[in-house]
């Protein structure tokens, strides 16, 4: 709701809709607290949040931490890609890169996908990890 009040709106709906084509999220107030639904295509009503899988919830609460007006100077992302669909991969490397933008954002992640689409979306410093003689260290290349 903050981003929706003080923040980029459409920043906001745009990223619901690159991970979710149709859906439109629909915020509110109920008996003094937010409240939001995700309307998606081809279903009758919008689905409370209750009825949301986790990899859509995820995604929906990265979304709130990336977009936050009130964007740290350092943020920490350790394994975002965890219950979230492969598709959804491509918009959450748009969020991180304009996160990247206001501060500096630190990811881990095995998701090879995401870390592809990191490199080609902002300026990054690509670091892999590899385990060698049961220690985990940087990989030749880096």
């Amino acid at each position: 709701m903050t981003i929706q009040e003080i923040g980029d709106r459409a920043l906001l709906h745009e990223s619901v809709e690159r991970a979710f084509p149709g859906a439109k999220l629909e915020l509110g107030r109920e008996r003094g607290s937010f409240t939001f639904r995700l309307a998606m295509p081809g279903l009758g009503r919008p689905l409370e949040a209750a009825e949301l899988s986790d990899g859509t919830l995820r995604y929906l609460c990265l979304v709130a931490a990336l977009l936050s007006p009130r964007t740290p100077p350092f943020l920490a992302l350790n394994e975002p890609e965890t219950s979230l669909h492969s598709d959804l991969l491509p918009a959450l490397a748009e969020l991180i890169a304009d996160a990247g933008k206001r501060g500096q954002v630190l990811v881990t992640t095995h998701a090879e996908a995401l870390a592809g689409a990191l490199e080609k979306r902002a300026e990054t410093a690509t670091v892999r990890l590899t385990k060698r003689d049961g220690a985990t260290v940087m990989a030749a290349e880096d």
